[in-house]
């Protein structure tokens, strides 16, 4: 099998890293060899937070190289655009339909919008999954819900994925984000 790479990008408060590591778990149970990347920079001050899955029968790098990444979830349009180049026309990209302001700049989201449109990539799903996040009674569950749409795409059963979320959360957050996990994943259907 070759290497697939599942790269998370977005800004610091995101969990971009919680996420990155439900789905190396999840790698991991079903039987891949995984390694990890991450990259915090500027997180505690909401700048730019990137971390990579790679995953395979062996794998002997952590980190992506331009043009190699399978799978992209995104939290901010912006990030995901900073990270494009990482992408292929085999990709299938995951983006939540968001930016975060920039202190002291102005931002026109048509443009941005105008340069995703030009990405060339197997699948672009971009959507306001706050609100699915918030249909489920907390808009903290936006990555969770990213993760259930993007595993159809991965090909991991989703046995694997609840029990990384089991693995990786608190107890006290196990049950609410199976369920955005979950619906995530039923979700995905509107895209099959």
């Amino acid at each position: 099998m070759n290497i697939n790479s599942v790269l998370f990008v977005g800004v610091g408060g995101d969990g971009i890293i919680t996420a990155s590591n439900v789905v190396a778990y999840a790698c991991m149970f079903a039987g891949f060899d995984v390694k990890k990347s991450e990259i915090h920079g500027m997180s505690q001050r909401g700048g730019s937070v990137s971390a990579s899955v790679r995953y395979g029968n062996k794998v002997y790098s952590p980190t992506d190289k331009m043009g190699s990444v399978q799978f992209m979830l995104a939290t901010e349009k912006v990030e995901m655009l900073r990270w494009v180049r990482y992408l292929n026309n085999d990709s299938i990209v995951v983006v939540n339909d968001r930016i975060v302001p920039i202190i002291g700049q102005t931002i026109d989201e048509s443009n941005i919008d105008g340069m995703i449109e030009t990405v060339e990539v197997r699948r672009l799903i971009k959507r306001k999954f706050i609100d699915d996040a918030k249909k489920l009674g907390n808009a903290r569950l936006v990555n969770t819900v990213m993760l259930g749409l993007l595993s159809r795409f991965m090909g991991i059963d989703e046995k694997y994925f609840v029990d990384a979320i089991d693995q990786v959360l608190p107890e006290k957050l196990k049950t609410i984000n199976q369920s955005a996990f979950s619906y995530g994943l039923k979700l995905s259907e509107e895209y099959a």
